[in-house]
Formats: structure tokens, C-alpha cells, sequence
């Protein structure tokens, strides 16, 4: 059992304590002068000292039940029942103002006299009337291409952005046990209205990714360039790595960018035999239905989030270090979840 702290050393603490020092400090400036106290033990000379001062005060009494009139009332539980009940619910503290009762009560209310339970909304792309009619038509088409087995033969390809921020993320959160004294720095989350970043071009399948295409920062991404730099080497290449002898049976999909789109391009993959889905099937405006929006970019941004990166030359090399080692399991199972989208 611990030996009771001296006289003299209490009174340090306490001196030290009036002097504005946090409980750490008053540890750390006690271990400096060869006096070993944990913050425990500071804490509880600091407590010891107050109660000294203010005296012992009685634990507050507590009342019986008042009696007073509930605000779960059946026309109250109507009211909150309208409030919330519809596509674009009031906010508790709108309701709890409009009704005159605590936020706790309405809470109540909601979930012990409705019995409602909140649910998040899906994040939707905005379609006009036009665009739903395309899709459905289109989606009848293209739908086709998914099956099962069919899925194993598409070789799906995009460009996307990704900025030195994708890297070096902060998190929104620190922990603190109350007495710590936080840095500042720990406090804020800095963010920039245009970080560095660049364009990368990939393609998985069923087999993989493939090699990441660096888009050169200083050139347009026109359909003369994407032949170039991306679509051939991933025709030529990629795709003969990835399939080996099946090459020949894989279709090639884009969405509908201009320089995927373009006659130039439609040509190319023409002159060269390559079965692909023509813009025709595609819906347009929808990236939630590209397995590279919907599943590949962001966890890809995830991964990077946990990795270092200070220059644009730096990012890139570790792009494609994710990327040669991506987990072939998650490219399957975003794959696989295609046919349902659509």
C-alpha cells in the first residue's frame, strides 16, 4: 500500500495548482526536482485541498414525483407524428419549439409512441424525365451484358481526380482524457479550396486492374490523346495480361465522356476487332451505375487516405503501388453487384 504523501510535497502541488499548472505539469515539474507523484495522486491532493476549503456538501436531495402533466399527449403525439412523417422531416428542435417541449420529449414521442426509427437516405444522381426514360429503355439493353458469367467477360475503364488532400487525411476526432493539455494543432482540420491533384486513367475486370495511366496535367483529354496514352495500351496490353488466350472474347466499356464517345475513338475500336457496348446501350449520366464510381475510386481513395504523400510526383508513385497490389476479391464483388444496380 502506498505511503501518504508529505506535507511538504501536498503543498507544493497546491502551490503549483495556483499557479495555473495542469495536472500533468504539476507531474512533470514534481519528477524534474526528484519527487515522483502520478496524476492520480495530484488529482487527488488537488480534490483533497477543495474539499478542505468549501467543507463537505450533502448530495442533493431527491424529490419525489411531481405529478406534472406529460407532453406525450395524444394530440402532441399527432402533431410530432405530421412533423416527421413525410418526405423532408422537421428537425427535433423545430418540433420541440413549435410544441413547447424538451427536445428529450419529442424524442420520446418519435420513438416510444410511434415507434419510428431514422433512416438514411441513398445519395441519388438528379435525373430529369428524359434521362429516366432513356434509362429504363436503356437499362433493358444493357442489362444483358450482366449476367453471372457475362460480368467475368467486360473489361470496364474511367478517369478520376485524386489530390494530394486523398493522402495525409486528418481525422475528424481525438481522444483526451479531460486533464491532458491538447495542442492546438489536434483541435483543427485544415482543408484547401484547390490542392494539387491529378488525373489517373485504370480499367478493371474480373482478373484484375489494370496498369494506372497518368494523364498529362498540361495536354486535353482529347479522343486522339485517350487512343494514345490509354485506350490502345490497355487494348494491347492490359487486357491480353489479364485474360491471356480469352482476350478475344472480352467487351470493352466506358461511360459516355466525349473523347470515349467520340467517332475517332468508335473507329479505332472498329479497325481494331474489339467487341465493346456502344454508347447506344450506355445510360447516360450514371456514374452510380459504373462500377468504378460506385466502388473502386472510393475505396481507392480510403487505402490512400492511410498512406504519405507531399508532391504530385510522390501521389503517383503511390497510386500505383495500391493499385498493383489491389485486392482482387473487392474488384469481384463490385463486379458482382453490377447486374442489381441496374
Amino acid at each position: 500500500m502506498p505511503g501518504k504523501t508529505s506535507f511538504e510535497t501536498s503543498s507544493l502541488v497546491i502551490a503549483l495548482r495556483d499557479q495555473g499548472f495542469t495536472y500533468p505539469k504539476i507531474s512533470e515539474s514534481l519528477a524534474s526536482q526528484g519527487v515522483s507523484l502520478s496524476r492520480r495522486t495530484v488529482l487527488k491532493i488537488c480534490r483533497e485541498k477543495e474539499k478542505e476549503n468549501n467543507g463537505w456538501t450533502k448530495p442533493a436531495k431527491r424529490l419525489p414525483p411531481q405529478n406534472l402533466p406529460s407532453a406525450c399527449t395524444q394530440d402532441n403525439v399527432k402533431k410530432v407524428k405530421k412533423a416527421v412523417v413525410k418526405k423532408n422531416p422537421d428537425s427535433l428542435q423545430k418540433i420541440a419549439k413549435k410544441l413547447q417541449v424538451s427536445i428529450c420529449s419529442v424524442g420520446r414521442m418519435i420513438h416510444q409512441n410511434l415507434g419510428l426509427e431514422v433512416r438514411k437516405k441513398r445519395k441519388l444522381h438528379h435525373l430529369t424525365e428524359a434521362q429516366k426514360k432513356q434509362r429504363y429503355e436503356r437499362g433493358k439493353l444493357f442489362i444483358s451484358y450482366l449476367g453471372p458469367f457475362k460480368v467475368r467477360h467486360i473489361f470496364t475503364m474511367d478517369e478520376t481526380w485524386i489530390s494530394l488532400d486523398d493522402c495525409n487525411v486528418d481525422t475528424d476526432h481525438f481522444w483526451t482524457d479531460g486533464s491532458a493539455e491538447i495542442p492546438e494543432e489536434w483541435k483543427k482540420k485544415t482543408t484547401k479550396q484547390w490542392p494539387k491533384k491529378v488525373m489517373i486513367a485504370i480499367g478493371i475486370c474480373w482478373f484484375g486492374m489494370s496498369r494506372v495511366y497518368v494523364v498529362n496535367g498540361s495536354v486535353k483529354l482529347t479522343a486522339q490523346y485517350f487512343i494514345d496514352e490509354i485506350l490502345s495500351k490497355m487494348i494491347h496490353e492490359d487486357i491480353p495480361r489479364l485474360y491471356g488466350n480469352s482476350a478475344k472474347d472480352v467487351i470493352f466499356h466506358m461511360d459516355s465522356a466525349p473523347s470515349h464517345t467520340a467517332k475517332l475513338t468508335i473507329q479505332y475500336l472498329n479497325d481494331h476487332r474489339v467487341k465493346y457496348i456502344p454508347k447506344e446501350i450506355w445510360m447516360a449520366n450514371s456514374p452510380d451505375l459504373a462500377p468504378l464510381d460506385y466502388g473502386i475510386n472510393g475505396n481507392l481513395k480510403r487505402i490512400l487516405s492511410e498512406r504519405k504523400a507531399t508532391t504530385i510526383k510522390g501521389l503517383i508513385s503511390v497510386i500505383k503501388k495500391v493499385c498493383e497490389s489491389y485486392d482482387i476479391a473487392e474488384i469481384r464483388s463490385t463486379l458482382s453487384s453490377w447486374q442489381g444496380r441496374v
